[in-house]
């Protein structure tokens, strides 16, 4: 782990902490409904009624109803529907969280799945994760993550794909190994991200572990792990390896041959580089914008920067 990498909040203190954030009006509420009996809950219709309601609520950023809606459906629903009509109504309030940057509301929804003993459910904890994420709480995330007990890779690769958008190169590969040493295995949407911080910090000996990790996988051949693989080699400078496993790949698509075509035009190797466009061209296969905007550069490069030299 980097030693400039805050460390992570001990389970207890953590939950301790997000509970402080349940506001006073919703245990009045829970309490003034209590007159409700729980014995005599409301009809699945009604249910759904109110499921729609928080979903309207939520996408209108109405937080503080919806709110309030969940609290209802807590303590009216009957044993049968509750989970997860609750379940649902949370994950909608997650997403309207996060979607309008409603940090304060998120914290304080973190703090009620706290209450409802739900931190640890598989479908709460990833957008957790994504929740955290997207106001750059990294180590909230991270500690979401480090409480639970889920054996699936999703809510990992949510956090490392935020560390690598964010440049956290470090704290990416030190979130995969001990997502490995957990025994939790990765998947192709791991992978990508894994990579791509490899060769971001040019760190060619975990790039190629994780190169034979991949390989030792057993999983299906995968488009996207491979254009990654390309690309990490084509950052080292190993040109002639990335040129191998793109003659390898099965199968290509524009972002391929773009991330070929610029191993080349990295190191300025233009003759391959307009080689392998002309080959893409008789290939007949789309060619995006990066890679007219990348050729075009190198034939002006080319043939303007002989003109520039001093004359002796």
């Amino acid at each position: 782990m980097p030693s400039s990498y805050p460390h992570f909040i001990p389970k207890e203190l953590f939950v301790s902490q997000i509970q402080r954030f349940i506001p006073k009006s919703w245990k009045q509420l829970e309490k003034s409904s209590s007159i409700l009996e729980p014995s005599s809950p409301v009809g699945d219709s009604m249910i759904d009624s109110l499921l729609t309601s928080i979903k309207t609520y939520a996408s209108e950023g109405h937080l503080s109803e919806a709110f309030k809606t969940l609290s209802l459906i807590k303590l009216r629903a009957s044993s049968s529907t509750s989970c997860d009509a609750i379940l649902h109504s949370i994950s909608s309030l997650l997403f309207s969280c996060t979607s309008h940057k409603s940090f304060p509301q998120g914290r304080q929804l973190h703090a009620h799945i706290i209450r409802l003993g739900l931190e640890q459910h598989p479908i709460l904890v990833p957008k957790l994760v994504t929740f955290y994420s997207s106001f750059n709480f990294h180590v909230d995330a991270h500690t979401v993550i480090e409480n639970s007990n889920i054996l699936h890779p999703l809510p990992w690769n949510l956090l490392i794909s935020s560390y690598v958008k964010n440049e956290l190169l470090d704290e990416a590969l030190y979130t995969y190994k001990q997502m490995v040493n957990k025994g939790i295995r990765p998947d192709s949407f791991t992978y990508p991200s894994v990579l791509k911080a490899c060769g971001e910090k040019l760190d060619i000996g975990f790039g190629r572990e994780v190169h034979k990790s991949i390989d030792a996988s057993c999983q299906e051949w995968n488009l996207f792990v491979h254009n990654s693989l390309v690309s990490m080699y084509g950052k080292f400078g190993l040109v002639d390896v990335a040129r191998q496993l793109f003659e390898k790949m099965p199968q290509r698509d524009v972002i391929s041959w773009n991330v070929m075509i610029s191993c080349y035009t990295s190191k300025g190797l233009w003759k391959e580089a307009f080689e392998l466009f002309g080959r893409l061209q008789m290939e007949g296969t789309e060619i995006s914008i990066i890679t007219w905007n990348t050729i075009a550069g190198g034939c002006l490069r080319t043939v303007l920067v002989p003109t520039l030299e001093p004359l002796s």
